[in-house]
């Protein structure tokens, strides 16, 4: 009668190849887990290195709009200087030009009225550097700049900046207005000979007079000028306002971003 027990020599193989079996699993999964550690490593210290290259890039980026916005400033600042004395002396040569306008003595410093009428249109416009600002904001950069009390005293500078502007709109709606009425109390040729050909103001030396001795109308004209001179002065102290904003932006700036 045949025995079912198995053979010892095939239960040793089995057992074997069982033991082998399990030693290969272990040994694939210890491989497995290595390898995707090695990669899981290898992807996230490419992450940390292009995010480093990334901020290294945006802070050069950042720095450049700060040394640009830097220039605009010390630019701002010297026009507004140069806008600021002319205006306070233009606003001093309108007030003597309504008084004489006004004086009873008027036919006698002719050449001067007419020297100074002349000097109504001269014009020293401050122009606001503005280019590397709008940059930042078309490009919507803004976002760059990581020091938010420097661009939120941007941002109040630029409104001060629009409000100048908006009175220089107001001054020249002012000379318009003197332009239209100064046909009715100056006389056209002696006027434009206060003018040479380079566009120089030049003193009459022929004492012209006025066209009219309707008091009405010199005192309208006066009364132009009068306005134009407060509004012109008011300017004056809009802008030195404006540049020591412009100073003291710079200063946050340079400390803020360690410029020194």
């Amino acid at each position: 009668m045949e025995s079912n027990q198995p053979i010892p020599e095939i239960q040793s193989l089995e057992s074997q190849s069982s033991d082998l079996l399990a030693s290969g699993s272990k040994k694939n999964y210890k491989s497995y887990f290595k390898e995707f550690f090695m990669l899981f490593l290898a992807v996230f210290c490419g992450f940390l290195a292009e995010n480093y290259r990334e901020s290294l890039s945006v802070q050069k980026i950042e720095k450049e709009y700060i040394l640009s916005l830097i220039e605009d400033l010390k630019t701002d600042t010297t026009n507004l200087s140069l806008y600021t004395s002319f205006r306070k002396e233009k606003s001093v040569l309108m007030d003597s030009l309504a008084g004489m306008i006004l004086s009873e003595e008027r036919s006698s410093v002719g050449n001067q009225i007419y020297f100074l009428a002349r000097q109504v249109f001269n014009e020293q416009a401050f122009i606001y550097s503005d280019g590397t600002i709008q940059q930042l904001k078309n490009a919507g950069n803004l976002r760059l700049l990581r020091k938010r009390n420097v661009v939120n005293e941007l941002l109040k500078y630029e409104k001060k900046v629009k409000v100048l502007e908006e009175w220089d709109e107001n001054d020249n709606r002012t000379k318009s207005t003197f332009r239209e009425m100064g046909g009715r109390v100056f006389h056209s040729a002696e006027l434009n000979k206060t003018m040479d050909a380079n566009m120089k103001f030049v003193m009459p030396t022929t004492n012209p007079k006025l066209i009219t001795h309707d008091f009405g109308v010199i005192n309208e004209i006066a009364f132009q000028i009068h306005y134009l001179s407060k509004m012109t002065k008011g300017n004056s102290l809009r802008a030195e306002s404006l540049k020591s904003d412009a100073a003291h932006l710079l200063e946050l700036i340079q400390m803020e971003y360690k410029l020194n």
